[in-house]
Parts: C-alpha cells; structure tokens; sequence
C-alpha cells in the first residue's frame, strides 16, 4: 500500500512539472531559417582548393558540400548537415553508407591518429573504400552527439532558445597506394576546418 501511494506521488510530481514546464514554454518558436558559413575565406585552407558551394534540403536539414583539391591530387568532399532540431544528432555517420550496402568499421590506428573533436570511420564495398572524418555541433561548440550534446539540446528546449546543430563529414577517397598519406593530409584538413567552422557558429 505504502509503495502504491508513493508512486503515485512521484506520478502526480511528473505530471506537476511537466505541466509546469509546458506553461512556462508557450507556444512552440518558429524555426528560424537555417544557417552556414558562407564566406569563402573560411575554406581557403594552404595546398587546398575548394570548390563552390552545393546546396540541398532533404527532410528539412540542410546538406551543404563542397569538393576540395589537395596536394598530390587528394580529393575530398566536405558536408555540413544543419537544422534548428536536435534530430540532426540521431542518424550515425555510418547510416548513409549502410544503406548503400557499404561494410563500415573504425579506421585501423595505422591509416589515422586519434584528435579531440573527430571521430573516424572506414566504409567499404567491392574495391571502393572510403575514410570518413566526422564530428557533430552546436553554437557553443564541438560537443558530439553523446549524453552533453544531447543534454544541452533538451535544455534548449525547455527554455525555448533556438540553436544551430550541425555535423560535418569529410569524405576522402583511399587507395591501397598512399592510403596512410592520404589519411594524414585529410586530418589535417579536417583539423583546420572543422574548429573553423564550430567558431563561425559560436560568434
């Protein structure tokens, strides 16, 4: 009986909050229109060339990409996915390759070298392979898709505040030829412009 009532007073607690909470939000905020960097500026990155801007909204989050040309005839292609929700922290970064019939896997220590604010990933299928440098933000910064991004995100929510979140892959063709190089350029790469563009959403 005891633990009967007191359930129900944890219930009726819940139900005060949230209730609480819901009167102190009001009515749901427009979104606001979706952002990214623009400024070309913020790419030109020494020994890369980047090429113009493509734009497309898919599901209501914007994919941004941009094909760079390195040294020794690297190529890359950097994509930033953005919205003003939160979902865009849910897909992986191994999901648009699995559902193309890709095998997905860490990338082996030899081809990177770990660095605070990226992560890493193989994708394979037949003699294609690709790396996939990758990390997930918001305007107070590289915070990943873990429990703090996700945290922050609920807070935003309850206190109704608008934010940009974001995730940015590179995606570099690999070789048996050169792969380790290859590797190593892109996260240089990688650790230039990502840290970039985390500040343009942080000003």
């Amino acid at each position: 009986m005891q633990g009967r009532e007191f359930r129900s007073a944890v219930l009726i607690a819940l139900l005060l909050v949230g209730g609480s909470l819901y009167a102190a939000m009001g009515e749901p905020r427009p979104t606001a229109p979706q952002r990214w960097p623009r400024n070309e500026d913020l790419f030109n990155i020494e020994r890369w060339v980047s090429g113009p801007e493509t734009v497309e909204v898919v599901n209501g989050s914007t994919y941004v990409s941009r094909a760079l040309h390195g040294p020794d005839g690297t190529q890359a292609t950097l994509t930033l996915v953005t919205n003003q929700n939160v979902k865009v922290f849910a897909a992986g970064a191994e999901v648009p390759f699995l559902g193309s019939g890709y095998d997905v896997g860490p990338a082996s220590s030899d081809l990177m070298l770990s660095a605070p604010g990226r992560q890493e990933l193989v994708a394979q299928r037949g003699s294609e392979r690709w790396l996939v440098i990758y990390t997930y933000g918001e305007r107070r910064g590289l915070l990943g898709n873990g429990p703090v991004g996700w945290g922050l995100a609920l807070f935003d929510g309850l206190l109704g505040s608008s934010n940009d979140y974001y995730k940015l892959y590179l995606t570099v063709p690999l070789t048996s030829y050169e792969a380790a190089a290859t590797a190593r350029q892109s996260a240089a790469l990688a650790d230039t412009l990502f840290p970039r563009i985390a500040n343009w959403y942080s000003a």
